[in-house]
């Protein structure tokens, strides 16, 4: 008994780094603009801009202490989700165990509560109108479906067969518990009379992971039946036919020319219908733009950091502005932060309102430039 109780397995998440810590990388490099733009203006508005700076750092080291400690571990029964500070428990319960696509042609709708930095832990809503929890840490794999007390969770896991067998190890140790727990519980029948009748037993009711492994199976061995049943009847229709054909010698010779000439007549394959599509538009290979997509889809996003950088090298080479201190270090402090502000300005558009990205990047990029004329004039 105790042996089934302390049973534990890891199951390990299906994790896309580079979408984990793009949020940590951000506010590191807020912080590091923080901090210069705080040396550089002194007094009380260096000391906010450096606490600012101190505060940003915090953030993103939380941040990633928090995307690193998710573990989700399965116990007999129970799908535990821990991470740094806190876990959540889904006690399994009888259904259907489902796999939802998300990317792809067949792709189902998801809109987790909170996605905005790559990855999405609790809420979410599903196919526009069935809300569910979810636990997914890189949008690549299609999630695994399954029923809670909570409410269907959906899963990302690293390995799909893991997770369901694990699923169905649980499941099975649950009952097992259940059924000992039941015959303690079962009070001893009375010594004078004689034993009851052993009761029929149940028929045992699947559960939904077994009835999918059971049904994968089945389809399996029914596709390999079929295809021997083919290969056979294939055979015997040859042998009926190499039997039914008469003795080379017995054949008049021109019925033998006119079976030569019906063998060699090109026998015209039969016509297909052509299967009718919509006409779709694609992109020509040369506008393309070179490179991995992930590299192209950031650009938008760095090209206020970039042009802040071009920017601050345009000051440096050129000279110290004929300006007075004060207004000097206020525009120098708001070069430095306008391109990680930009950039997260980017960030956020890209992830809610993606129409507004490229008005977003316009903006920044008028901004630095307006900002160095101002500095260099």
């Amino acid at each position: 008994m105790s042996e089934l109780t302390t049973q534990i397995t890891a199951v390990r998440l299906a994790r896309d780094r580079a979408r984990l810590f793009a949020a940590p990388v951000l506010f590191v490099l807020i912080a590091a603009a923080a901090v210069a733009g705080g040396l550089l203006l002194g007094g009380p508005g260096g000391i906010s801009l450096l606490a600012v700076g101190a505060l940003a750092a915090l953030v993103a080291a939380y941040l990633v202490a928090l995307v690193s400690s998710y573990r989700l571990l399965v116990e007999p029964g129970v799908l535990r989700l821990q991470w740094l500070g806190g876990e959540r428990r889904y006690r399994l319960v009888r259904g259907p165990v489902t796999r939802v696509a998300v990317r792809g042609e067949n792709a189902a709708s998801l809109r987790p509560r909170f996605g905005a930095l790559g990855w999405a832990v609790g809420p979410a809503v599903l196919r526009s109108d069935e809300s569910i929890e979810l636990i997914r840490l890189s949008k690549g794999p299609p999630l695994i479906v399954a029923p809670t007390d909570r409410g269907r969770l959906a899963i990302a896991a690293a390995v799909e067969s893991e997770l369901l067998g694990a699923m169905t190890h649980a499941v099975r140790l649950q009952e097992r518990l259940d059924e000992v727990a039941s015959r303690r519980a079962a009070p001893p029948p009375p010594e004078v009379a004689p034993p009851p009748p052993p009761a029929p037993a149940a028929p045992r009711v699947l559960t939904g992971i077994e009835r999918t492994l059971i049904e994968q199976r089945l389809a399996a061995e029914r596709a390999a039946a079929q295809v021997a049943a083919e290969a056979e009847r294939a055979g015997a229709a040859a042998q009926v036919a190499q039997e039914a054909l008469p003795a080379p010698a017995s054949v008049p010779v021109p019925v033998m020319a006119a079976a030569a000439e019906a063998a060699e007549a090109p026998v015209a394959p039969p016509r297909v219908a052509r299967r009718r599509q919509r006409a779709q538009w694609q992109r020509p290979a040369w506008v393309a733009v070179p490179g991995p997509a992930s590299v192209v889809a950031a650009l938008p996003i760095a090209l206020p950091l970039i042009g802040a950088g071009i920017a601050w090298i345009a000051v440096t080479v050129t000279g110290r502005p004929a300006l007075p201190i004060d207004e000097t270090r206020i525009m120098l402090a708001a070069l430095v932060l306008i391109g990680p502000l930009g950039a997260l300005g980017g960030l956020i558009a890209r992830t809610w309102y993606p129409r507004l990205g490229g008005l977003v990047m316009v903006s920044s990029v008028a901004a630095l430039a307006m900002l160095t004329r101002t500095i260099l004039a």
